[in-house]
């Protein structure tokens, strides 16, 4: 049985899923494996997020309901990642940084290597 706030944080996490335009069956998979429920428990989960995110005036506005882009994508990882950093898991940590990577890949974007050594004014 899931404590108030580990349930408060479960619906924290799929609300957001839900506002950057993840698909419910996605969440729902995700929501399945990350906090080790059924899928029918995530399905709950997602329609009592979808109920919150429904009635306040703080949901996103019908213009962010656009498909999602690789800027999105790269934003929703980054905020994975500080979230995985505060809690100190490393590896949930390396694993974004590959998504990001891979994000950044589809995006065109250049990553550029640079030596802890080199001085950025050089």
């Amino acid at each position: 049985m899931a404590t108030h706030a580990e349930i408060e944080q479960r619906q924290s996490v799929i609300r957001g899923w839900l506002e950057s335009g993840i698909a419910h069956s996605s969440a729902a998979t995700m929501a399945s494996v990350r906090f080790s429920i059924s899928r029918s428990v995530s399905y709950d989960a997602i329609r009592q997020a979808q109920q919150t995110i429904d009635s306040s005036d703080d949901g996103p506005a019908e213009s962010e309901q656009d498909d999602l882009n690789p800027l999105s994508i790269l934003a929703t990882l980054q905020h994975h990642f500080n979230i995985a950093a505060a809690s100190g898991d490393v590896p949930a940590m390396a694993k974004l940084v590959q998504s990001m990577d891979k994000a950044r890949a589809w995006r065109g974007l250049k990553q550029e290597k640079v030596s802890p050594l080199q001085s950025p004014h050089a």
